[in-house]
């Protein structure tokens, strides 16, 4: 039996000795008694992994000092949201359910209720304990159900008890970072109309250490059509949820999936948190283990994407990709009619003479989508060129591209992200295209800040509006330039590993170096530079191509 444990054990005693004496308070139980101590702190910062170990120490609130300051800090705000933590438990192991429960006890935000829901246990040790922690904390709320329903009915059952503003999702064996809630509640104190938050993420090996972190990128809704990343920890305004109808029991396993897809239909304020804030526990029960735990899960998820697309009128076919790890999903999006668009051929003399220049003299201006491919890049199957437009069917998506690999089956483009200097990381680049990526980058179709500027789609109508590319850029900038403009509008750009280009080139670099050019490009867009590429984790490196921790990086609060 753990430390806090025994600790809480002491109090359920006084808590069992007052109802037997008859006496009609109990013990009085202040926030001090649930903070942490150094040693749990520092216990809970523990990895598997050793580079890891070191950055969580770089990282993480690790001395009950840090912990004090947050607290006393949200003790002086003037207002303060309170936030539910919603638990739906069933027959958890009462070491998990006890570290679950504690996460929130000492979280440094004080200002919090835990809706508790016993679906219908019938673990004797699990539903004695859940008894005995109700009296534990006044914020503790707990429902017992008669028999099992299900998680959905039982996260609803704990949706009606909230009381909150908003609603943090705990499942019964996971553990909140001390801090979860200080940052959320900071975060909703800076901007009040936020209706989604979510925090990265890491997991919790069945020795209870810590490893296999997910730092997520910013709102990516075409990335929701292939996976749910944002899945933990995930907060929503109370009245949001309520207005889109709850938990939909049809997606039993995928629940929260299908919540977040009918959100963001909604045009929600979403704000990313770029702190793990969450630690997901592996067992033989979960799907953190073992992906075969619950397969009706990943069923439901693909009902969950096609019901999303049937309800936005999207035509196509929501599936399961095969050959990566369970969870990630893939949307075959109908393409426009063949007369609706053109595939241009572009010579590298192009970024010379002008691109708008090259658009006009070849009278393709009247078609609704154009293709461009640069020198050297050929479509492996017409239905590249597809796969590249059938995202237009979403409106608010104004460019895409496609993956790129030479004639080894390397990664030529898989992705490119924006540095602050203005230049161009291309991740993966020269890894074989059979390497998935971090959170199968190179694998699933996902938004991303710009194209290769050699392979990329766009709507006509959308290059006209946005005033065509700007003639100061004679270099494929050009296109970058006109990437940031369409996202500075408020339109989307995706990356789709389903459009597959080869090419007979080394690299895809810029031929000449346009140095001029890119510090014309770096000074036009310095505020979007300077806050990092909203595709790309800050806590990524930008020095390499594989997407690994930064170790060097400062932290950010």
């Amino acid at each position: 039996m753990s430390i806090e444990l025994l600790h809480i054990e002491k109090i359920l005693k006084k808590i069992h000795a007052a109802f037997c004496l008859k006496k009609h308070t109990l013990p009085k139980l202040k926030f001090k008694k649930f903070a942490p101590t150094e040693k749990t702190l520092k216990r809970w910062v523990t990895s598997e992994w050793l580079e890891y170990q070191a950055w969580l120490f770089h990282h993480e609130l690790i001395t009950l000092a840090d912990w004090h300051n947050l607290r006393q800090e949200a003790l002086s705000w003037e207002s303060h949201p309170l936030i539910s933590v919603i638990t739906p438990v069933y027959n958890t192991h009462i070491e998990h359910l006890f570290e679950c429960i504690y996460s929130v006890l000492t979280q440094t935000y004080p200002y919090w209720e835990m809706c508790l829901v016993d679906d219908g246990s019938t673990n004797t040790h699990t539903i004695d304990f859940l008894l005995k922690m109700k009296f534990l904390d006044k914020r503790i709320r707990l429902k017992r159900l008669p028999q099992n329903m299900g998680i959905c009915h039982a996260t609803n059952t704990a949706i009606d008890m909230a009381k909150g503003d908003y609603i943090a999702f705990l499942d019964h064996d996971d553990r909140l970072s001390p801090d979860a809630l200080y940052h959320v509640a900071k975060a909703i104190m800076n901007e009040p109309n936020l209706d989604i938050l979510y925090s990265d993420r890491d997991m919790l090996s069945p020795r209870g250490l810590r490893f296999m972190h997910l730092v997520k990128p910013g709102w990516s809704p075409e990335t929701l059509l292939s996976m749910n990343y944002v899945c933990h920890l995930t907060v929503y305004r109370t009245q949001l949820i309520k207005t889109i109808g709850g938990i939909h029991t049809l997606y039993e396993g995928s629940q929260d999936h299908d919540l977040i897809l009918r959100a963001a239909e909604t045009n929600p304020h979403v704000y990313h948190i770029p702190k793990i804030l969450y630690h997901w526990r592996q067992h033989e029960q979960s799907v953190a283990l073992n992906e075969k735990a619950k397969l009706y899960a990943y069923e439901a998820a693909v009902r969950s994407i096609q019901h999303a697309m049937d309800r936005r009128g999207l035509k196509g076919k929501a599936i399961e990709i095969e050959n990566l790890w369970r969870g990630n999903y893939r949307v075959w999006l109908e393409p426009p009619h063949e007369d609706c668009y053109e595939i241009l051929h572009v010579p590298q003399v192009m970024f010379k003479n002008q691109l708008s220049s090259f658009i006009e003299q070849h009278n393709h201006v009247d078609k609704e989508f154009i293709v461009f491919l640069g020198p050297d890049i050929q479509f492996t199957s017409i239905d590249a060129c597809k796969e590249l437009l059938g995202w237009f069917q979403i409106k608010e998506v104004g460019m895409v591209t496609g993956r790129i690999v030479d004639q080894h089956h390397h990664f030529l483009h898989a992705g490119i992200v924006l540095k602050p200097d203005g230049t161009l990381l291309r991740i993966f680049q020269g890894f074989n295209e059979t390497t998935p990526g971090y959170m199968g980058a190179t694998s699933i179709p996902r938004n991303v800040s710009v194209p290769d500027p050699w392979c990329f789609a766009l709507r006509t109508s959308l290059y006209k509006r946005m005033g065509g590319f700007d003639k100061n850029f004679v270099s494929p900038y050009a296109v970058i330039d006109l990437a940031l403009t369409m996202l500075h509008h408020g339109y989307r750009l995706v990356y789709t590993p389903f459009a597959r280009f080869i090419s007979d080139r080394e690299h895809l670099g810029f031929d000449e170096p346009f140095e001029s050019e890119r510090s014309y490009f770096q000074t036009k867009w310095h505020d979007f530079l300077s806050k990092g590429d909203p595709y790309y984790n800050p806590y990524l490196t930008l020095n390499l191509v594989d997407m690994g921790l930064n170790l060097d990086v400062p932290n950010i609060s």
